[in-house]
């Protein structure tokens, strides 16, 4: 959205992809893909313990590829899945009306 509206620039400083953002959408979506990678960056410095005990409970995990508009929800149970699938929606739904306007 903030590429088609020229909110964003790239360029190349040798090798290295600059990214030059203006306006609200174009800082918005940088500002977002930067908390991405810290997330990502900082996710590998989570405590795990040494002697492979896993924390009380059980641990569950799901995910969502979306293709298109179209969303294939994995999940290890069904709470997980059902979960992950509403969430996907609501991302589905956001994605449309922005880009109605």
């Amino acid at each position: 959205m903030a590429w088609d509206m020229g909110q964003i620039k790239l360029y190349l400083f040798l090798i290295f992809p600059v990214l030059q953002a203006s306006g609200a959408y174009g800082a918005g979506s940088l500002l977002l893909a930067f908390a991405a990678l810290m997330v990502i960056f900082l996710s590998f410095f989570t405590l795990v313990p040494r002697d492979g005990s896993s924390p009380a409970g059980r641990t569950s995990v799901g995910g969502v590829i979306m293709i298109g508009p179209i969303p294939i929800v994995l999940g290890s149970d069904r709470r997980t899945t059902v979960l992950a699938l509403v969430l996907a929606l609501v991302v589905l739904m956001i994605i449309i009306l922005l880009l109605v306007q």
